[in-house]
């Protein structure tokens, strides 16, 4: 805690426990009473805006009170209600600018037309499942290169939890580099149908069928290994130094590459992927802001009728006494 802190702490703790903090707790509450006009102001202000209606309905004073958000509240619940929508529409617009939902639901637009093709839609899930796979091929080479630096004495062998499951990046690592490389190689022969591998040149899919099939064979060497290991492990095999030495290659080193090459062969796909998700996520924004606007109208009205209170209750006998003097000196 700082001295500031301390200090305005102690000094609200000795104010309180003044001996004559009572008799002036006394005049305060007296003064707040006494001045009827301050007070029946304030009950004004606070039926006005009890009484204001919410925010799926036009205010013809947004304004009132002040410091109240009233037409951005609006435009957020713009969307829920279609009558609204032509009420709004249908008066003259003080606004030229685009309101956010707008400029949501035109960013919405493009994004959809990107991510989305009525002819072949099953490519928008084809997306979404190529940047799950992305993200599994980076989280597997962080946990393969992490090791690898633990054996190497690089760093400290106290790593996060998910860091140390090896048996996870090896394992998934195998099976879902085999799963990419076969995909893809289906996509670019042009039987698929969860990539739209029509935008690409011949180069770029001989190089894609090329890479799919070098992902391939080298998650079956990274199968051989992983069979390798388990017949020593349970005695039904020798080892001896070279296969040691070709297990661990393949398990740190080929494996590690394999990642990387299959992250590679998902990386395109895994852009309209982030482009498909962030087009379902603005959806959901746009048709939760009504409910945003509702709930945050509600809490709007709530705290500004307690500062509201609380600002009378302290500056009204502050206020009282600049406006007494100019009261008894006839200057008010």
């Amino acid at each position: 805690m700082s001295s500031i802190t301390q200090s305005i702490l102690q000094f609200l703790y000795d104010f309180v426990h003044w001996q004559y903090f009572g008799i002036l707790a006394l005049i305060w509450i007296v003064v707040d009473l006494v001045w009827i006009g301050r007070w029946r102001a304030l009950i004004e202000r606070i039926n006005k805006l009890i009484n204001k209606p919410w925010v799926f309905e036009k205010d013809k004073e947004p304004t009132v009170p002040p410091l109240y958000p009233r037409r951005m509240l609006e435009q957020l619940a713009l969307n829920s209600r279609r009558e609204t929508r032509v009420e709004h529409e249908t008066e003259p617009a003080k606004q030229t600018g685009p309101t956010i939902v707008t400029q949501l639901q035109e960013w919405g637009v493009q994004l959809g037309g990107t991510a989305f093709d009525p002819k072949h839609p099953l490519r928008s899930l084809g997306y979404v499942i190529a940047f799950a796979f992305f993200v599994f091929f980076l989280l597997a080479d962080a946990i393969v290169i992490a090791n690898t630096m633990v054996l190497l004495g690089l760093i400290s062998p106290d790593l996060p939890p998910l860091l140390q499951r090896l048996d996870l990046a090896i394992l998934g690592g195998a099976l879902f580099t085999a799963i990419v490389g076969i995909w893809m190689l289906v996509e670019m022969s042009g039987a698929g149908e969860l990539v739209n591998a029509e935008q690409l040149t011949a180069a770029q899919k001989q190089i894609y069928k090329t890479l799919s099939i070098i992902v391939t064979l080298f998650s079956v060497a990274v199968m051989i290994a992983l069979a390798v290991q388990r017949l020593i492990s349970l005695g039904v095999l020798d080892s001896d130094p070279t296969t040691q030495i070709l297990i661990s290659f393949v398990l740190y080193g080929l494996l590690a590459l394999n990642n990387s090459l299959s992250a590679a062969l998902t990386f395109q796909s895994t852009a309209l992927g982030v482009v498909v998700i962030t087009y379902l996520c603005i959806e959901v924004v746009i048709g939760i802001l009504p409910i945003l606007a509702f709930l945050v109208d509600i809490l709007w009205r709530i705290g500004y009728a307690l500062v509201d209170v609380a600002m009378w209750i302290l500056l009204t006998p502050i206020i009282a006494i600049p406006y007494g003097i100019g009261k008894v000196f006839n200057m008010v």
